[in-house]
């Protein structure tokens, strides 16, 4: 039984896998960023945020109009890589793709006018989503694979659930939060972190990952090279075919 074990460990952190490549990444970007789980100022690692505070109902309204009444594809149909955050509750978190690892998906894009001009004048926005996080889904405990970047929570569609609460529920290195309508939140994904809708409405956030522009010049040659692969990867794989908004 230890033995069957020890095997299974192999198998599933060798060097042939996924998981062996993140954690040996992990250190180096450790490093280079020891920043704190959450941003102190926004504005002063992401300057652009202002930008989207002040077009805040202008998008608002696109991102609203295109993930209500639609259903939009789930993260696991598009990525297999996400299966298990399906299967942990069953509920599918549903998603338009704008921009992922600077790979852009430009028929969605084009559905929001607004959000397009602004990834297209800020190409350090390397991921940009629209989510759409149905009523009652927990997203398990995880940590996110890469460093090189930041995280950017803006909240469209809310449900304040009373006492402090909301539907917009982050659990980041062992924190709670809860957002509002239109407060944003710049935060590393790479801190242990969870995410829970307890209420009976989903709700639509706004997901960006931002470039850490401070990048010390030898990672960065490391990161261009998994934003290089990951662009590769979803092109051979039809990603823009899996994530089309449809009407």
């Amino acid at each position: 039984m230890r033995l069957k074990k020890r095997i299974r460990k192999i198998i599933k952190w060798g060097p042939w896998s996924y998981r062996f490549w993140r954690e040996l990444m992990r250190r180096p970007y450790e490093i280079a960023f020891p920043t704190p789980a959450i941003a102190d100022d926004i504005l002063s690692e992401f300057p652009e945020a202002a930008e989207l505070r002040d077009k805040y109902p202008e998008l608002r309204a696109e991102a609203l109009k295109i993930s209500m009444g639609r259903e939009l594809p789930a993260n696991h149909e598009i990525m297999a890589a996400q299966t298990t955050f399906y299967d942990f509750d069953k509920i599918p978190w549903r998603m338009a793709n704008l921009r992922a690892y600077g790979f852009d998906y430009p028929d969605n894009m084009a559905e929001m006018p607004i959000m397009a001009d602004f990834l297209r004048r800020n190409p350090h926005v390397v991921s940009a989503t629209i989510s759409v996080f149905p009523a009652g889904k927990h997203l398990r405990p995880h940590r996110g694979p890469w460093k090189g970047v930041w995280r950017y929570h803006l909240p469209y569609l809310v449900q304040d659930l009373g006492d402090g609460r909301t539907s917009c529920e982050l659990m980041i290195d062992g924190r709670d939060y809860f957002l509002k309508e239109g407060e944003d939140m710049l935060w590393d994904d790479t801190f242990m972190h969870s995410a829970t809708n307890r209420s009976d409405t989903p709700r639509i956030v706004l997901l960006l990952d931002v470039y850490r522009k401070n990048h010390p010049w030898w990672l960065n040659w490391i990161s261009r090279g998994v934003l290089g692969a990951a662009r590769i990867g979803q092109r051979t794989q039809g990603m823009r075919a899996k994530a089309a908004i449809g009407t």
